[in-house]
């Protein structure tokens, strides 16, 4: 992010050989040689602002005006044909270096921050975006939001140009209420975000909405945490005049609304705020559900089955934020809710839940898919659609599926999660993925066929990721069993299920079972399953996994695993299991069955149940050539969790040290370490 005030760059620009004809004697000039050029830049201060409340103004962005580039930005610098190139930075500070290629030698155009969809024409004029939906940060706009350009020569210094407006708020520090959310929006609709082009060659250095594109009529900030008082929020919007004024819409934590509306005529000029300060709202009520940007912002119930609706309709990209929290045992219209999302159709937008909560969900009937998302992904020929859901927390949720598949027919399966049935249904090599990212579920009951698990039903994609998520309830099902996931190929990040039961409710397959999840095929990374009862009359049954053909590293169980084939961390492994350990009643203390001669497969792994075996192989006809040693030296633990490769698909907080919450244990079983490696043989089974 760069903030707004004096600061400089070196920017470093390596030049490469051009072939075809100039773009435009205006835009570049170039000789076709490989040269290196050095560029400083800087932008303009942030001018004095204007208060319409009649308090005068306390800091520029920053206490002191001090403002920097931060690490890893990005400027976007234009060749000579017009194309875009995109110059990093590895350091933050007043002065820093950006990288790049490019073949100018003259003059050329550079703009932050970088959008790989900016475009330039023939008569200098850039057409990049500003986006409606502006995450709120204390005392800045928010991050990238300060659109700026320059037009450089060699040898000279470029000067960043802000391009749009301000406006800032606070909230007094007398207030006491938890504000989470803001929008801003002209009275008579005027434009503020979307398509936007700066003309280069213009005196002024202006972002002017084009009209001829989707357009926002509002700004919206929201965060699931809270904004803090005496602190400056800046939403950023194109320079303009509010003939009738404008209106700042404050949301509370319990998704109620105040407005504070100025209805005067009021001029927004390039890089200089409008300042609203100190303000104490007043008194809340509910507020109005709206679309913008292609996003749902639900305020009420009724809100919610319209989106629900919109999307099972066809919008299936439809994205969504919970402005407030509801009680589906309240609904006045008693109405059914309908799984979003299908198998053939599933959703493929962002679901963001804002720390909300929904209560008393219920799915009951012959689903193929049964959740509040019935499925979620993208289909075939469209991977690169980010698909996420987060920051939701489910509460006292009944979710029951009476679809029960064709053993015969591997397509005919059952998928039963609270947050969602499915994800990234099976199309071939399946390298896509999605995300559920942050969702908690507590006193909940999920029942179905074959893929049950507390959070989701089946995941297929390859690149899927379950993370920060926690499930407290009880799982029933058929085959695949999870507190988590039932069956995973994607990974499953710093999850944890705590009083929690997992049982089958079928006899007629054979069920795998875990108190995450039933088989796992991708990573289960740093997860815990607490006081879980995983019991079954089915063969494989684990306090982590029933089954692990992939990697366990830094998980902990407690509870019981009870199956002819049980283990504390898993029934049965094909993969690694490194790190993990369990305080489980169970056949064997780490894993019964291993399938693997991979002598390095499992390291660092005990249990702390005295006189426990941590492997047992009895059958030899299984073609085990021998069980690898299950070391039980508690120091080891760090070891392996720093030399393990974590995938962490970027997001932020995990691997935050969870399984550690269960040190005590460790410490209380000390005595018991270190216990003489335990080796089975080929001949002993």
């Amino acid at each position: 992010m760069k903030y707004l005030n004096l600061l400089s760059a070196a920017l470093l620009i390596s030049a490469v050989a051009c072939t075809e004809e100039e773009l435009a004697d205006n835009l570049s000039n170039n000789s076709g040689e490989m040269r290196e050029i050095s560029i400083e830049a800087s932008t303009m201060d942030l001018e004095t602002g204007n208060e319409i409340s009649g308090v005068e103004t306390r800091t520029m962005m920053r206490e002191g005006g001090e403002v920097y580039w931060n690490a890893n930005d990005v400027l976007g610098v234009f060749t000579s044909k017009g194309e875009l190139k995109d110059f990093k930075t590895d350091n933050g500070g007043k002065v820093t270096r950006f990288t790049g290629l490019n073949d100018v030698e003259d003059e050329f155009y550079l703009f932050y921050p970088y959008n790989e969809k900016a475009t330039v024409d023939e008569n200098g004029i850039i057409s990049t975006f500003l986006s409606a939906t502006q995450y709120p940060e204390p005392g800045s706009f928010y991050n990238g939001g300060s659109l700026s350009v320059s037009k450089n020569k060699e040898g000279q210094t470029a000067v960043f140009h802000q391009v749009c407006s301000y406006f800032r708020m606070s909230i007094s520090e007398d207030y006491a209420g938890e504000i989470t959310g803001l929008i801003f929006e002209g009275n008579d609709g005027e434009s503020l975000a979307g398509k936007v082009t700066i003309n280069m060659e213009s005196e002024e250095y202006k972002a002017v909405i084009d009209e001829s594109e989707p357009v926002s009529n509002r700004l919206v900030m929201t965060t699931e945490d809270h904004l803090y008082q005496g602190k400056y929020y800046y939403f950023v919007l194109p320079a303009q005049t509010f003939v009738n004024g404008f209106t700042l819409t404050f949301v509370n934590k319990d998704g109620l609304t105040w407005k504070r509306v100025y209805d005067k005529s009021i001029t927004f000029t390039v890089n200089t705020p409008i300042s609203m300060s100190n303000v104490i709202p007043g008194t809340f009520e509910y507020g109005e559900d709206f679309v913008e940007d292609n996003c749902y912002y639900v305020h009420t119930l009724d809100g919610l089955y319209d989106w629900a609706e919109r999307v099972n309709g066809g919008e299936y990209t439809l994205n969504c934020q919970l402005m407030a929290s509801f009680d589906f045992d309240k609904d006045s219209k008693n109405r059914k809710w309908t799984p979003v999302g299908t198998k053939e159709h599933p959703y493929e937008g962002q679901f963001n839940g804002n720390g909300r909560e929904l209560r008393h969900l219920r799915v009951d009937g012959d689903y193929e898919c049964a959740g509040f998302f019935g499925a979620l992904g993208p289909v075939q020929g469209r991977e690169e659609v980010e698909v996420k859901v987060s920051n939701v927390k489910i509460i006292n949720p009944s979710i029951r599926s009476s679809h029960v598949g064709d053993e015969n027919n591997p397509d005919d399966d059952g998928y039963v999660g609270v947050i969602a049935g499915m994800m990234n249904y099976e199309f071939g090599d399946n390298h896509s993925g999605a995300v559920i990212d942050k969702c908690d579920v507590t006193e909940a009951m999920v029942s179905g066929g074959e893929n049950v698990g507390g959070i989701l039903g089946r995941s297929y994609g390859g690149a899927d990721v379950i993370s920060r998520c926690n499930f407290q309830g009880e799982v029933r099902g058929a085959m695949f069993l999870g507190g988590i996931v039932g069956n995973v190929e994607g990974d499953v990040v710093d999850c944890h299920s705590h009083n929690a039961v997992i049982k089958q409710n079928d006899k007629r397959y054979e069920v795998r079972s875990g108190g995450i999840v039933g088989t796992n095929n991708g990573d289960i990374l740093v997860s815990s399953a607490n006081d879980v009862d995983v019991s079954t009359d089915g063969r494989y049954a684990g306090g982590i996994a029933g089954a692990n053909n992939g990697i366990i590293v830094g998980c902990v169980a407690y509870g019981k695993a009870i199956a002819t084939f049980s283990g504390g961390i898993a029934g049965e492994s094909f993969g690694a299991i490194k790190a993990s350990y369990a305080n489980c009643e169970a056949e064997a203390g780490v894993v019964y069955r291993i399938k693997t001669d991979i002598l390095d497969d499992f390291k660092a792994c005990f249990t702390t149940v005295k006189g426990l075996n941590p492997v047992v192989s009895p059958e030899a006809h299984y073609n085990l050539w021998y069980a690898p040693y299950i070391q039980l030296k508690k120091d080891e633990l760090n070891e392996v969790l720093q030399q393990t490769e974590f995938h962490t698909h970027n997001i932020p907080g995990s691997f935050n040290g969870a399984h550690w919450e269960f040190q005590q244990s460790i410490d209380e079983y000390a005595e018991y370490l270190p216990i003489r490696p335990v080796k089975i043989t080929k001949d002993e089974n």
